[in-house]
């Protein structure tokens, strides 16, 4: 059976009414009001509600014959039996209307290409670019999102910034509705018009010329459990909820050796294995990819080349192949805490141990069902066309569709039986001489376009139309980051790998993005992140020949072209460290210590000593003599809980000037660092630090026995450090925990670092990666920790954490911030204020230096502003 709309007849799979006259034939059907001549108006049928005639609504009809006016925005047509829709309303009632749905390569490079021709006479198209979102999508460099090489502005540019210097007009509505008439038999001489369209919105656009562009949507109801359980990975939205779960995942197992994040991806075609590869790589040693495909072989209809690379790189990463294998369900399931037992009933576990299942079962002899476990599943297979559900439901054929849902076109890209409009990418069912389907990839619709264009040209000039003949200039996918496979098709067996590979393939890209001006802007961002990427390669090269080779922990990276654990980053600690694969860690700031002894600056004497479990620097001021006895200040260091000591030149310059001004015993603890100890190693230090200072060094130290005043304890640190003093704080208020006669008077919490999940005062207008790197962050040094919302780095987070704030024994506390301090001033505010709320009944103070930035203190000792801030902490400690 023909699917080819015969003209004057009705389709066959519309239920059959009243019949058509044989005299019936339309006339002029869209020249004016009366060229109906016979009762064939009285004959009609209906979609839904809506009363139809030959498929087109009758309120439509008389819209569409009055005409309409205005400069490109909508008129309301008047109807007295039905409520008015909103027609479309184009700038010029002369020139031809051509409307193009689906704003993809095929849609967006055909109005360009149209744009970009030369037009006899007034003969210029009117053209409008209707898409369900406000941006173009590059969608071969979707993974590379996921990997972090691009950025989204780059391969997702808005429609209106690509369209601002063309005359193509652009509407961000949704498709409804197809009412084509460009099948019907006119009368020669009569005016013409190719039908309308239907949008979500209401919108009604009257249309002389139609593109087809809207693609093919994921298939994602293939099995039970595939609509609620799998994402698929083709628009914008789904690779950044894919991002978006991912980083959810790594957040979760951050720091965790077992269990590893799994991702199951089901399809090994190439959407799959480039994100098998890119996920892969990004995992690295923290999860693994389970690769699900039907067949035997990846990429069956690939080139020999790009798939033996494809399978390289697959079989060298940690991704488990599952060949011959399709999905039948998928269900959520929880894992009880030791993973060995699994509960179908969320109540009964946290909801941080859900598992997906995958059940496979064998598509080849030979192999048994299995069952895949994994935290997040991708759906790579099957895709569906939207046409069929946007034909009439009482004219469902009225444009051909082949079995896959594709519309028939000739080989000038019209649609079958309607000369009027043009169908192009994956909405088009085309063959290559050989009588296979053209592939449903860029490439194709790239060349369509530009056809369809051309086409378009010499139909509104009367000109003979071409035939597509679709030149297959090679494929391309990308292997991760710096690796991708291209093969060309004009040189037999040439397959660019790896380095070369990756560059070529951006290269094309590049020059295919679809502007000059976003084209050269795009490439301006490549060639900057190419030239940063290769001076810290550089960089790092040469420090690194600078360096003993007996240093293990703090080294320079070796060159990247090593490509081994000790040249893969796996996290990111700017500006304070990065950690490798292997698990070494490398502090890019100075290494330089100074060793405990008389300053002669200032007189002070220093010492290193152990504190019960940890270590500390014990100062001693110029002067001190047994008849005095002395204030204790317990001193914590900054440095993210990651870097810094006390033997560091700038920390120790620091404690040697407060000391002396201040008059008391420092106390300045080495607490272990992350990521080779994590929190809540560092507190475990603190707190043993405390209870040291507050026996008097286990009633052994001669300095504390003879110089130190038990009842003026004072804990302080600036940034990291303040957060330890606090969380010291805290812990002494406990019943029993400092020994009797201990009294702690204050705590001098200087640019504290505390954080949480939701913003606070200027906060709000921070990016939303800022909260991201504070979560991040905070996760690597404490893996264990409940995230931001955790009291230890947000104490006031809920009633039992600000009570037990409110009850800290300081008899007073000084918050000082910095007016310059961009990410924790408004964190240092925050606690004070918080804390003036909580009910705690000491003396609060807050100081501000201004012009100055976090932690400036430490550099600028001796400046006016560095001298302010430590005459205030003084004073503090002296009242």
């Amino acid at each position: 059976m023909s699917c080819r709309a015969a003209p004057w007849s009705r389709p066959s799979a519309v239920p059959r009414g009243r019949s058509f006259p044989a005299s019936a034939r339309l006339r002029n059907p869209f020249g004016g009001m009366n060229v109906w001549k016979n009762p064939i108006l009285k004959n009609s049928w209906r979609i839904g509600d809506v009363p139809m005639m030959f498929g087109l609504p009758s309120g439509l009809f008389r819209c569409m014959a009055s005409g309409s006016s205005g400069d490109g925005g909508f008129s309301r047509p008047q109807s007295t039996d039905e409520t008015p829709m909103p027609l479309y309303s184009w700038a010029d009632k002369q020139r031809p209307r051509v409307c193009i749905l689906g704003g993809g390569f095929g849609g967006l490079y055909t109005a360009l290409r149209l744009e970009s021709l030369v037009w006899p006479d007034n003969n210029k198209p009117q053209v409008l670019l209707v898409d369900q979102s406000d941006r173009f999508v590059f969608k071969p460099m979707l993974y590379e999102l996921l990997s972090g090489e691009v950025d989204v502005w780059e391969i997702a540019p808005y429609f209106t910034e690509l369209l601002k210097n063309t005359n193509v007009q652009f509407v961000k509505d949704s498709v409804k509705l197809l009412c084509p008439s460009d099948h019907l038999r006119r009368e020669p001489g009569g005016s013409f018009t190719g039908g309308v369209v239907h949008l979500q919105s209401g919108t009604v656009i009257e249309y002389d010329w139609l593109v087809l562009a809207l693609g093919a949507e994921a298939k994602i109801d293939a099995v039970p459990g595939s609509s609620e359980y799998a994402l698929p990975f083709t628009t914008l939205e789904h690779a950044l909820k894919v991002e978006s779960e991912l980083k959810m995942l790594e957040r979760r197992r951050f720091g965790k050796s077992y269990p590893g994040i799994e991702v199951a991806i089901v399809g090994l075609g190439y959407s799959g294995v480039e994100l098998a590869a890119t996920i892969s790589e990004r995992l690295k040693n923290t999860g693994t990819v389970k690769a699900i495909n039907f067949q035997t072989t990846i990429c069956p209809n690939a080139p020999p080349g790009n798939r033996d690379a494809a399978l390289k790189v697959l079989e060298s990463q940690n991704i488990q192949l599952f060949l011959g294998y399709s999905v039948s369900s998928i269900r959520e399931v929880y894992a009880s805490e030791d993973s060995s037992s699994m509960v179908t009933d969320a109540k009964e576990a946290d909801g941080d141990d859900k598992k997906l299942l995958l059940e496979l079962k064998p598509s080849q002899r030979g192999l048994e069902s299995q069952v895949l476990e994994a935290d997040l599943v991708l759906w790579t297979v099957g895709s569906t066309s939207q046409i069929l559900r946007l034909q009439p439901p009482d004219a469902p054929y009225v444009i051909p569709l082949n079995g896959r849902g594709q519309v028939e076109t000739e080989e000038t890209l019209q649609v079958k039986g309607h000369p009027r409009t043009f169908a192009i990418g994956d909405s088009a069912a085309l063959r290559d001489p050989s009588g296979k389907f053209l592939p449903a990839n860029a490439q194709v619709a790239f060349q369509q376009a530009d056809f369809a264009g051309w086409n378009l040209w010499a139909a509104i000039n009367d000109r003979p139309l071409l035939p597509f003949r679709f030149q297959n200039l090679g494929e391309m996918m990308t292997l991760g980051t710096n690796d991708a496979a291209i093969t060309a098709s004009f040189i037999e067996g040439l397959t660019l790998e790896g380095p070369v590979g990756h560059a070529a393939r951006k290269l094309v890209y590049c020059l295919r993005m679809p502007t000059d001006e976003h084209r050269v802007k795009v490439g301006i961002s490549w060639l900057a992140k190419g030239a940063v990427d290769s001076l810290a390669s550089l960089q790092n090269a040469v420090a690194s020949s600078f360096l003993p080779p007996t240093s293990t922990t703090n080294r320079c990276p070796p060159s990247p072209a090593a490509m081994d654990p000790d040249s893969e980053i796996t996290f990111d600690f700017p500006p304070y460290l990065c950690q490798y694969k292997s698990g070494r860690v490398f502090r890019p700031g100075s290494n330089a210590t100074v060793p405990a002894g008389t300053d002669p600056l200032t007189g002070v004497v220093s010492k290193d000593i152990h504190v019960g479990a940890a270590r500390a620097r014990v100062y001693l001021p110029p002067g001190a003599d047994t008849t005095t006895k002395l204030p204790v200040i317990v001193y914590f260091h900054g440095g993210g809980f990651v870097v810094g000591s006390p033997a560091r030149p700038s920390t120790h310059a620091y404690l040697n000037d407060l000391v002396a001004r201040a008059g008391a015993i420092g106390v300045s603890v080495y607490y272990r660092l992350a990521p080779e100890h994590m929190l809540p190693a560092a507190y475990e230090d603190g707190w043993a630090a405390v209870q040291w200072a507050a026996t008097l060094g286990d009633g052994a130290d001669p300095w504390l026995l003879d110089h130190a005043d038990l009842s003026r304890v004072f804990f302080g640190g600036c940034s990291a450090g303040a957060n330890l003093a606090h969380n010291m704080a805290v812990r002494a208020a406990a019943d029993g925990a400092l020994p009797k006669g201990v009294t702690v008077r204050g705590l001098l919490a200087v640019h504290p670092y505390f954080t949480g999940k939701e913003a606070v005062g200027a906060e709000a207008a921070f990016a939303a990666d800022v909260r991201g790197f504070m979560d991040r962050t905070w996760r690597f040094v404490f893996p264990g920790s409940l995230g931001l919302d955790d009291p230890l780095v947000n104490p006031f987070v809920n009633d039992e954490a600000r009570a037990a704030v409110a009850k800290i024994p300081c008899e007073r506390v000084l918050v000082c911030v910095a007016e310059a301090d961009v990410l924790l001033k408004e964190r240092g505010l925050w606690y004070h204020r918080e804390l003036k709320a909580s009910g705690y009944a000491g003396e609060l103070e807050l100081f501000e230096s201004k012009g100055v930035g976090h932690a400036f203190q430490f550099d600028n000792l001796h400046t006016p502003e560095g001298v302010e801030l430590q005459e205030r902490l003084v004073a503090f400690i002296k009242k």
